[in-house]
């Protein structure tokens, strides 16, 4: 799974200094279209954080398949990451004490540990929601409470209207 990081230029900065660092500065944000300027959509992950945000990320390089982009209107140490084909995002600010501990090499390691443990809870908390019970509608609520009325109520109410329709 690809994951693209973006952060400020100067968390950027912080990124580069891992020793696996690789310069890439990326595809060109716009081409031109019938003689017009339009944005790039062979960059994917790019036009999605366009079409999302209304912001231009520029590459900077990448580290295996983590990609990091810089986003000059963030201006604090927080920073995203994009995680798989669905860009599925997560917030972290960055940990200077971490960094300084040890070293951009093994923090990098602890984001995509983190990344991946909250994807899988993510995923985990997405089949609960599908095999979660839907309470059925009460038809009878309509008449009796009709202040507290839901939609799956109106639907019962409708389905056995329909039903009593034809005796």
């Amino acid at each position: 799974m690809g994951l693209h990081i973006t952060a400020s230029y100067q968390t950027i900065t912080q990124f580069k200094r891992s020793s696996y660092f690789k310069v890439n500065l990326g595809l060109v944000a716009t081409v031109e279209r019938n003689g017009k300027r339009s944005y790039n959509q062979d960059d994917k992950f790019s036009y999605f954080y366009f079409s999302q945000y209304k912001a231009t990320i520029y590459g900077q390089g990448n580290v295996g398949d983590i990609k990091f982009y810089v986003d000059h209107f963030i201006r604090d140490e927080t920073f995203a990451v994009y995680y798989g084909d669905t860009f599925e995002e997560f917030i972290f600010k960055f940990d200077n004490v971490m960094v300084a501990k040890n070293n951009i090499d093994f923090y990098l390691g602890h984001i995509l540990k983190s990344v991946e443990e909250q994807y899988e809870e993510r995923v985990k908390n997405k089949e609960l929601k599908k095999l979660e019970v839907k309470p059925d509608g009460v038809a009878d609520n309509i008449l009796k409470n009709p202040g507290n009325v839901t939609y799956a109520d109106l639907k019962a109410y409708m389905a056995e209207k329909q039903k009593n329709r034809y005796k």
